[in-house]
């Protein structure tokens, strides 16, 4: 008898994405397993239905008919989930223990201010990871493998839909449960294998999204008196790309940034200031204690 904890997983994913097959079949060989699965595709396509159909009924398909990028996707899963909790990866990701779903639910029992649970994750070319038992409170997580509980999410404005995600998707929600008062841990024993080289970061249409993202991200969640901070996160990022040789989409990455926040103007709701000083050192120390381990 196949057992199950109550956990759904979300998967938000692309037409033509053979890697889905290969997360469905991760997913099924975990005991215990998720009690649904839901796949959110940007438009109706028959093979990819066909294709998802072998995998059983806990397969449920939802479908955009446009581009709502990532967050977007996730939202309308999260918001359709029965299960108290929910594990999202993206399609090229997938959990390497078996017990990966046990293991996600007791946490969530053990922690009751827990809002995110971040993984341990590595890509392709990478050494694998070790499996240990730690857990510890981070100021954000990787949006590719990670556990959410689904009472936090829904006391927030949630993920935003955009396009091409890099740069606000996680930074977004994680300074929105912070300000309600929620946690996220990284696990040493949740482990998620990312099957990509990352290459596709070097793009100029991602150059271009991430620049402008850093700054929506700012104006959807920073008081005015916090514009300037959100000033010097751009320049810094330009730098970034810069050092990086990612220059082919800087450009258009800042002349976007008024129409883009204009487009999304609805969703602004800044926070108190000194809420959004206190995530900023937050993930300030995080990254210096993160740097210093090394």
């Amino acid at each position: 008898m196949v057992r199950s904890v109550p956990i759904a997983v979300v998967i938000p994913t692309q037409l033509g994405r053979p890697a889905l097959n290969v997360l469905l079949d991760k997913i099924q060989a975990c005991d215990p397993r998720p009690v649904e699965i839901l796949v959110h595709i940007d438009s109706a396509s028959t093979s990819l239905e066909l294709t998802i159909d072998q995998f059983g009924k806990d397969v449920r398909v939802l479908k955009s008919p446009t581009q709502v990028g990532p967050g977007g996707a996730r939202h309308r899963c999260l918001s359709e989930c029965s299960a108290p909790y929910a594990v999202s990866f993206d399609d090229d990701s997938y959990p390497v223990d078996s017990d990966f779903f046990g293991r996600v639910c007791q946490l969530f029992d053990e922690h009751c201010r827990a809002a995110i649970l971040a993984t341990t994750i590595w890509h392709r070319h990478e050494p694998a990871r070790s499996r240990v038992k730690s857990l510890v409170q981070r100021p954000n997580y990787v949006g590719c493998g990670y556990a959410i509980r689904l009472a936090a999410y829904r006391k927030v404005r949630g993920y935003l839909p955009r396009p091409i995600a890099y740069g606000i998707e996680e930074s977004d929600l994680s300074l929105q449960l912070f300000e309600a008062g929620w946690r996220i841990y990284e696990a040493g024993d949740l482990r998620v294998f990312h099957d990509t080289d990352l290459s596709h970061h070097k793009s100029a249409r991602i150059t271009s999204a991430v620049i402008a993202n850093v700054a929506l991200n700012a104006f959807v969640n920073y008081p005015m008196v916090g514009w300037c901070r959100a000033f010097a996160q751009v320049a810094h990022k330009v730098l970034y790309c810069v050092r990086v040789g990612r220059v082919r989409g800087i450009c258009s990455g800042v002349a976007r940034i008024p129409t883009d926040c204009y487009r999304y103007r609805g969703y602004r709701r800044p926070m108190a200031w000194r809420v959004v000083k206190r995530y900023l050192e937050f993930v300030e120390k995080s990254v210096d204690a993160r740097n210093a381990a090394r």
